[in-house]
């Protein structure tokens, strides 16, 4: 018969331990205790509540009864301890009746340190006839001195390696997994804490003073005693109340966490859970919000050459790698407590069974998504780090992945198996050895010599100690044993694997044995200084060159190694101006156009800097001579960059359907196709890029007034007089060139005739309202129409034409349906005058149409359909163009004047943007995308028109072979992580022939800077060479594909030859650079 009762005070979990009741037998009911420690003994109190069998207890004479104990004890077994009963009473209640009371008190002998006694109780008469038997496992409060041990110990080994891991370390003076095995061995302490609070809850029966030694590193599993939310525990003191722990469930199998939560002071069941969840949600706000902070100095540390960035951005970037570590140190704790709650439902309701569902989806989603986002998430997870120096892809990408549910099965097989003692202990012995046979295999045999291997197999064996605490295997006396195997094990490996290699770290760091590379960088910025008059103290080369360190040398020592013929063999430390003027000539291809002399002076106030290569041999030796480092200064410049600004040749008198005109899309929207407000900010952005052409659509205003917003969406309208104010103010800004507003017209007749009206008073001059003369057969070229704005409308659509629709998805206005518009049958071109249609209708045409002088629209037709007696401008949406060059090879406009614009479709609704390569190579002169999304195909259209001022002539298709020779050099990277494998790819685009790509090996960056040292070759045939483009990015290696880092795009035919920086990010270079020598040919 099992028996267990409660009071105010400590209680013992019991058993009635007699063999059968009689009349006589007195039945336990209630059995407390209390213990005072003495010098060697502890002096015991008993409180014992017992009554007869079918007999009033108050009427039977009890006062000749005899106490006696046996107890167990670690090497000790005695069998007979005499007590003394002090006081001896009777009640009676009317609910139980009578029962009798008696207090008991006793000595047992105590040990050095920790004691927990196995006690049988005898109630005996005169005549050693056995009254009661009452037996019970009885654990005195752990000593003081050891519990402030068992606390502090943990803490301060934890904080030790986290003060290492931030130690503010140079990145250029370790290597990058060094400085990577500190956050690791961090997450590998918390994660060895976690293994210390769990082995108290691994099996059911343990001594007592295992249980709450081990309990007070609940808090590495956000489990804390008195817990933030609930601040209250049903067990006084952490457990104890009059010297005794609470021992509910020793004998009779409760659960392992239930025990430690009842000796360590926890909050019971409903309310822990809750104190675990806000406890986490707050240790993620605070990871997010230090590895935010660090993640800012860091670029506040470099803002002088990487520049500044963007807020959201930042919070963007640190967002999944505070989610792998979170999950790195919490996924075995919380999955272990979000199991547990499914333990016992019946008690504490199923709504703890739904929470712990949705924690354990939320834990396996948020590692599905970072997973997912970030692959190379090795360096971030516990014992990571022999995962991430893999070269094998595969092992990159599945180490993670079983790593994290090993950690989950773990958490669950604790928390979800607490009643199931041997299969508990057996599983996460399975568990342990399969990390270590995983980690072995992927990493080879010299894993079982790390420190991680060592740490595991140390888990192991610990773990397989505990076999011993299974009931039935061992005596009372083994498992206390078998409990002191355990606790000296744990210490051993936080003083020998962990606190000794950090103190020794910490030593290393405090006695400043890395100060040394500190005075060397600041000394070469010092020995750099004396160049500073000859740039100029403000200007940005003089901030780059303080900030050289000794990759400057390398940099040098490569161009002076490749450069023999110019420098000569000797080591140089100063450039003569004659030689210098030799290699800007011969090596960088600076001709009779560029004077060297103003690129100088743009570095200095002096204009004694570098040599032009027009200057005579007098001006040459009259100029003073260059430091190395200063031309280094100068070759990772933004003066260097690799992309010329300006075309080599920039004819402007073809006619304008010649060009490849820069297009912008739905120009008024800043953000999405739906859900966004129409701005004149979208003007301005599109028109100070060098757009030329814009796109209005307009529509009826309540008042009379026109209005622009993008039809049948939730956008929100500004009025179109603005818009057009907008534009006469910024129209001419970037370039003088010919600008076209591209009107999509949903407006009644009388609303039309004053968007006409608006344009011609507020643009003027400078608005088309009558042909160019001279211009009958061919349309003006640019230089023609330099500073005017044309007019592009569509014409309108025939009520029965199987044509009728509307560009860009829109149709014409309902109550404004009218004949089509074909242009007078004049020979002029451009005209838009009324046909037979409109005189047989009786009607006009409108004044607005009279505008499109040049840019009559309509959609593009079938090719035998195409007028090529007249011109139009057809637009046409991206996926009919697709569908129209499939199945006809071209757009079938070879010979005429018409223009043709390709807009996105409107399904395109996150304003992204299509190809433009497929366009351009059959002749489409506006290639409409949407300016406010900087995404590749819109960094292309930048490469296009880089210097163009918004027109690039068109070339003939001609078969060449191109071939692009990379010397890459060096490269700084804003995002690269600290001592991050990371390699630089080309990828030359053109658009008859797949992309060709090539590759550098992968290095290890030392802070920003990788050096390379590698040559990179390009040979492909194409009929376009016009429109190759060259892309260049540094990538980081990472299992499922390559990480990108930054890139760059330039057009092949912008390169400029030499030493020079291909920008990343931006032609600013504020996210990084590459550094290589050019050598392209077309042949």
């Amino acid at each position: 018969m099992l028996l267990t009762a409660g009071c105010r005070g400590a209680y013992v979990q019991f058993q009635d331990c007699s063999e059968g009741h009689d009349s006589l037998s007195l039945i336990p009911e209630s059995f407390h205790a209390s213990v005072e420690r003495g010098r060697d003994t502890f002096d015991w109190t008993f409180d014992l509540i017992a009554g007869l069998m079918d007999r009033n207890s108050c009427e039977v004479n009890l006062s000749n009864i005899i106490p006696r104990f046996s107890i167990v004890d670690y090497g000790s077994d005695t069998p007979y301890v005499s007590g003394q009963i002090v006081n001896n009473s009777c009640f009676t209640t009317q609910r139980i009746g009578s029962r009798s009371k008696f207090t008991i008190i006793t000595s047992f002998n105590r040990s050095k340190l920790l004691d927990t006694y196995k006690t049988t109780v005898e109630l005996t008469n005169s005549d050693n006839t056995t009254l009661s038997c009452v037996r019970a496992v009885l654990t005195p409060a752990v000593p003081g001195a050891i519990r402030l041990l068992g606390l502090w110990f943990p803490i301060v080994v934890f904080a030790l390696a986290c003060i290492t891991a931030c130690w503010p370390v140079r990145q250029s003076t370790r290597p990058n997994n060094r400085k990577n095995s500190f956050v690791s061995r961090t997450i590998d302490v918390l994660a060895y804490i976690q293994f210390i609070f769990f082995s108290g809850a691994m099996s059911l029966q343990y001594p007592g003073f295992f249980q709450p030694l081990v309990g007070l590193s609940g808090w590495s599993t956000l489990m804390l005693p008195a817990g933030i939310v609930e601040n209250r525990s049903p067990y006084a003191r952490a457990g104890v109340k009059d010297g005794i722990y609470e021992h509910n469930g020793t004998i009779t199998g409760a659960p392992g966490l239930e025990l430690l939560t009842q000796m360590t002071g926890s909050a019971v069941k409903p309310q822990s859970w809750m104190n675990t969840f806000v406890l986490s949600l707050l240790v993620f706000v605070f990871l997010y919000i230090i590895s935010y902070i660090i993640h800012r100095l860091e670029i506040m540390r470099s803002s002088s050459i990487l520049g500044s960035t963007n807020l959201g951005s930042s919070f963007k970037t640190q967002y999944w790698a505070v989610v792998r570590l979170f999950l790195s140190c919490f996924m075995l704790p919380l999955s272990a407590w979000a199991t547990y709650q499914f333990l016992d439902g019946t008690i504490f309701g199923y709504q703890n069974s739904v929470m712990a569902i949705l924690v354990l989806s939320l834990l396996l989603a948020g590692f599905y998504w970072s997973w997912s986002q970030e692959p190379e998430m090795a360096s971030l997870f516990i014992h990571g780090p022999p995962c991430a120096r893999s070269e094998n892809k595969k092992v990159q990408k599945y180490c993670p992945l079983i790593i994290f549910f090993l950690m989950l099965f773990r958490g669950c097989i604790i928390g979800g198996l607490q009643t199931y003692s041997s299969v508990q202990v057996g599983l996460l012995l399975s568990c342990e050895a399969m990390h270590l046979m995983s980690m072995t295999y992927w990493t080879g045999l010299s894993h079982l010599t790390s420190l991680p291997g060592t740490l595991y197999m140390a888990r192991i064996i610990l773990s397989s100690i505990h076999i011993g605490f299974l009931p039935g295997v061992t005596s009372h006396s083994c498992k206390i044993i078998v409990a002191y195997i355990n606790l000296c094990g744990h210490v051993i490996v936080l003083v020998f694997i962990f606190l000794i290699p950090i103190l020794f770290d910490l030593g290393k760091f405090a006695l400043g044995r890395y100060s040394a590379v500190i005075s060397d960088i600041e000394n070469d910025m010092q020995a750099t200084a004396g160049d500073a008059s000859i740039f100029g103290e403000n200007n940005e080369l003089v901030k780059l060159q303080r900030s050289l360190s000794s990759e400057s040398n390398t940099l040098l020592n490569m161009i002076l190694s490749r450069e023999t013929k110019t420098f000569g063999d000797k080591d140089i430390r100063r450039i003569q101006p004659e030689i210098l003027s030799l290699f800007m000539r011969n090596v960088q291809g600076e001709d009779e156009h560029t004077n060297v002399c103003d690129i100088s002076r743009a570095f200095s106030g002096s204009s004694n800097t570098f040599v032009g290569s027009t200057q005579s041999d007098v001006e040459i030796k009259s100029a003073v001579d260059v430091s190395t480092d200063t031309l280094a200064s100068y070759l990772v410049s933004k003066e260097n960059s690799a992309i010329r600004n300006t075309p080599m040749d920039q004819d402007l008198d073809h006619p304008i359907n010649e060009y490849f005109i820069s297009t912008s899309h739905n120009t008024y929207l800043l953000g999405r196709q739906v859900a966004t407000r129409s701005k004149l900010e979208g003007y301005i952005e599109t028109l100070s890029q060098g757009c030329r052409s814009v796109e209005i659509d307009c529509w009826d205003g309540r008042n009379g007034q026109p209005i622009v917003k993008h039809g049948y969406s939730l956008t929100k309208s500004v009025s179109f007089r603005s818009v057009i104010d907008t534009i006469n103010e910024h129209a001419f800004v970037s370039s003088d060139l010919p600008l076209w507003l591209s009107l999509e017209v949903h407006c009644c007749s009388s609303q039309r005739d004053i968007m006409a009206q608006i344009m011609i008073d507020v643009f003027g001059s400078s608005l088309i309202t009558e042909p160019i003369p001279g211009c009958l057969r061919t349309l003006p070229s640019p230089s023609q129409l330099q500073g005017n704005i044309l007019i592009k409308a569509k014409m309108p659509q025939d009520t029965g034409s199987k044509d009728s629709g509307q560009e860009d998805g829109d149709a014409v206005s309902k109550d404004h349906k009218q004949n089509e518009v074909d242009s007078k049958p004049e020979s002029r071109v451009g005209s838009a005058s009324v046909t037979h249609h409109l005189q047989r209708e009786g009607r006009q045409e409108d004044l607005l149409q009279r505008l499109a002088i040049y840019g009559a629209g309509k959609r593009l037709p079938h090719s035998d359909a195409i007028d090529s007696h007249k011109n139009f401008i057809y637009s046409i949406s991206e996926t009919k163009f697709k569908k129209r060059i499939s199945k006809e090879q071209s757009i079938g406009l070879i010979g005429t004047q018409h223009m043709v614009r390709v807009y996105p479709d409107p399904n395109r609704v996150d304003s992204s943007n299509f190809d433009p390569l497929k366009c351009w190579q059959h002749g489409v002169q506006m290639v409409a995308l949407n300016y406010q999304t900087h995404d590749f195909n819109m960094r292309l259209n930048d490469a296009l028109f880089t210097g163009s001022l918004g027109y690039v002539l068109k070339a003939q298709p001609e078969p060449k072979q191109i071939r692009i020779v990379f010397d890459v050099l060096m490269a700084r990277v804003r995002r690269v992580g600290a001592d991050s494998l990371v390699f630089v790819e080309l990828e030359l685009l053109l658009p008859d022939i797949p992309s060709q790509r090539v590759r550098t090996t992968a290095v290890l960056a030392h802070g920003a800077d990788a050096a390379f040292d590698q040559n990179l070759d390009i040979s492909i045939g194409t009929k376009y060479p016009h429109l190759a483009f060259l892309h260049w990015s540094v990538k980081s290696p990472s299992n499922s594909r390559p990480i990108l880092m930054q890139s760059g795009i330039a057009k092949v035919s912008n390169l400029r030859k030499g030493y020079r920086v291909l920008p990343l990010g931006g032609t600013e270079m504020k996210s990084g650079h590459i550094l290589c020598k050019i050598s392209v040919n077309v042949l």
